[in-house]
């Protein structure tokens, strides 16, 4: 799954999460999704450090992974 993917489910489900909820309730699932995507992301980038086995080109796609992860940090 790519990063776009990921931004628009991550939105999606914060979106949905809002409907009917309290501000404290969709805060804490907003929350839950993040952590849950970015320990999926993470798990993702060891893989794939793994799967390059020190190939300079590889890791810059893996790299990518860490990237992803810091732009949602700084929302």
């Amino acid at each position: 799954m790519n990063n776009a993917t990921r931004a628009l489910m991550l939105g999606a489900t914060l979106v949905l999460a809002a409907c009917g909820s309290t501000p404290q309730e969709r805060a804490a699932e907003a929350d839950a999704v993040y952590k849950e995507e970015k320990a999926r992301t993470l798990q993702e980038y060891k893989a794939c450090v793994k799967e390059a086995n020190g190939d300079e080109q590889a890791m810059k796609q893996c790299d990518a992974l860490l990237k992803a992860i810091e732009v949602l940090e700084k929302d």
